[in-house]
């Protein structure tokens, strides 16, 4: 994997079936449906004690966009990293329906 020179530079895409099996996980921690919007994105960070490349899985849900980092390679992201990043998220389905 090639990494960038500049901080946030994206490094090379990933493969599909990374990103959906990736998508997926946050969908079955966050309650999510297919129609709910699951971005996946590798970065690179070349600053001080920040991980060389890490992971952003982000909810793009009108009203309650929930997003985490896990400091890791998309590739090496396992379920069990998911899961602990969501543990604190509210369900999407319950911040919709909250006046």
């Amino acid at each position: 994997m090639a990494l960038g020179p500049l901080i946030g530079q994206r490094p090379e895409p990933l493969p599909p079936d990374l990103v959906d099996r990736l998508r997926r996980w946050v969908r079955t921690c966050l309650g999510l449906g297919e129609e709910d919007t699951v971005t996946v994105t590798q970065l690179t960070c070349r600053e001080a004690g920040c991980a060389p490349v890490e992971t952003v899985l982000a909810v793009l849900t009108p009203g309650a966009p929930v997003h985490r980092t896990i400091h890791r390679p998309a590739d090496e992201v396992s379920l069990a990293d998911v899961r602990s990043a969501f543990a604190t998220a509210t369900p999407v389905e319950a911040l919709r329906s909250a006046p």
